[in-house]
């Protein structure tokens, strides 16, 4: 409400930095970051901050302290907030370990298309498709306690009764050079992910028919979202 970023917990300042790039060649959001190590083994990451804003002065840093000023370059993407598990060297869903916030709204879901080689295929169109392989492609959102558009934490594909895809978007972490999502399953983030941010599932094998399917979401705090779709398979 102020315009400042605020500390989330108590913690100590191991990191700040005012430059559109990091020294590895990362780019920094805004052009400043702050990083915060805490007792838990936690580490919270701030990024888009204002350059000059910074109160990198701070050593024990206590919950609520200010550590800087939203920087004004990128408005519709604000501040990103991160938190990582130093002990298990992974990214994690920042709610998971935040204090609970009022959220009564569920996650929209703004499209849903089954992709195939060539072309894709609006599900709301109820146009028939062919039989053969499809990937689904799922456009949904939810909007933060704190305003910003975020992943919904679980999301899931049902066909014909059937539950065949599932992403539970708890943790994060890198292998090879690669960013891995959802836990146990290792999903490829660039591979899960398409570049305009729709999640991609499958691919599944539609029979002749009709085929009824199912997309089901909810965000972390409970809220959910079911749309389902008659497809005529020919």
């Amino acid at each position: 409400a102020d315009g400042l970023v605020k500390a989330a917990a108590d913690g100590e300042l191991t990191f700040a930095a005012e430059a559109s790039r990091l020294p590895g060649g990362y780019p920094v959001t805004g052009g400043g970051i702050v990083v915060l190590a805490h007792a838990s083994e936690m580490t919270t990451i701030y990024s888009g901050l204002q350059r000059g804003s910074i109160s990198s002065y701070l050593k024990n840093v206590r919950k609520g302290d200010i550590l800087g000023s939203p920087s004004g370059a990128d408005p519709d993407r604000g501040v990103r907030f991160y938190t990582f598990d130093a002990k298990e060297r992974r990214f994690i869903n920042p709610l998971i370990v935040m204090p609970g916030a009022a959220d009564d709204k569920p996650p929209v879901i703004r499209s849903a298309a089954l992709s195939f080689d060539g072309g894709e295929i609006l599900l709301d169109q109820q146009r028939p498709v062919r039989q053969g392989s499809y990937a689904l492609l799922v456009d949904a959102v939810e909007m933060s306690p704190a305003g910003l558009p975020t992943a919904p934490f679980d999301m899931r594909i049902v066909i014909d009764g059937n539950e065949r895809g599932r992403l539970v978007y708890d943790a994060l972490w890198a292998s090879d050079g690669s960013t891995h999502v959802s836990g146990g399953l290792g999903l490829l983030e660039e591979s899960f992910f398409s570049s305009d941010g729709r999640a991609r599932f499958g691919p599944f094998a539609l029979p002749r028919g009709r085929v009824v399917i199912s997309i089901n979401i909810s965000d972390y705090a409970g809220n959910t979202r079911e749309q389902t779709y008659s497809v005529s398979v020919q």
